[in-house]
């Protein structure tokens, strides 16, 4: 059922990592994950709000894969390839996984080259949108096509 949440198009990589970082249980006729309401919300919060820095802390906890505080080219490299793997089932065009590491270190400036830390993400004012591009493969194709998305939006406004 996750992967069906807001765009549809969360990896498996995140929701897995969702149902172990998370307080969840097993449904024991179906053996499905599953999570109790207010692990739901919290949730549907962080997802909704990924700029707050409430969500960008609940987000840390999952995608920080080795509990060091800080991610690195190995952890975007571990997200992003489930991100390159869906779009690729969809036949897009989707750059090479070291572009996006630089993309995402550009954006968010470290302290430390080539360590991302919650802090790092928090103060780069682009957190929710780095943890998007992780995460959501609908919302990385959004971010990575922006331009001409907004060329399209400009000629859609000149027509009505």
């Amino acid at each position: 059922e996750f992967s069906h949440f807001g765009s549809g198009m969360l990896t498996d990589v995140f929701i897995d990592r969702v149902f172990e970082e998370y307080h969840t249980y097993r449904d024991s006729e179906t053996g499905e994950r599953e999570m109790d309401y207010k692990t739901f919300l919290d949730f549907v919060l962080a997802m909704e709000n990924k700029n707050s820095r409430e969500a960008i802390q609940y987000v840390w906890k999952i995608i920080d894969i080795h509990h060091k505080d800080c991610l690195d080219g190995f952890v975007i490299n571990y997200f992003f390839r489930a991100i390159h793997n869906i779009l690729k089932t969809h036949n897009v065009s989707v750059p090479s996984v070291d572009d996006v590491k630089d993309e995402i270190f550009d954006m968010v400036k470290a302290k430390t080259p080539g360590v991302i830390t919650q802090q790092d993400l928090c103060n780069c004012r682009q957190g929710g949108m780095v943890l998007k591009m992780m995460i959501d493969a609908e919302a990385f194709w959004r971010y990575e096509n922006r331009e001409s998305l907004m060329i399209q939006t400009d000629e859609d406004d000149e027509h009505q």
